[in-house]
């Protein structure tokens, strides 16, 4: 199989204020899935996860894919909070056994 991809010098680039919304919107769904998984008894699944996130109201998602096109994202910061959770529960525990929320926070240093 072939592919051929030709550029045009012409052709529409990202522009900044496109990319900055990118960034800000990565960096929203990572707070709110931190807070998700800090506020939950016990972790929740990653399908928990993004049903909950596809039932609010989220601004700025991309056009004609919505939430999926930010499924990578999502999965990504899902797996940093549980790897992070899990050295809490050795090391960084409150007096009720429960994570705490710095820790949780520290896996998300997604803003620049």
């Amino acid at each position: 199989m072939t592919c051929i991809l030709v550029c045009f010098p012409g052709a529409p680039r990202p522009s900044e204020e496109a990319i900055r919304r990118e960034l800000a919107l990565d960096a929203a769904l990572g707070r709110r899935i931190a807070e998700l998984c800090a506020s939950a008894q016990k972790p929740p699944s990653l399908n928990t996860v993004f049903r909950t996130l596809a039932s609010e109201d989220i601004p700025d998602l991309p056009p004609g894919g919505g939430l999926d096109c930010k499924a990578t994202v999502i999965a990504e910061v899902y797996s940093q909070i549980c790897q992070v959770s899990e050295e809490c529960g050795e090391k960084g525990q409150d007096g009720d056994g429960k994570s705490t929320p710095t820790h949780l926070g520290s896996a998300l240093d997604m803003e620049a």
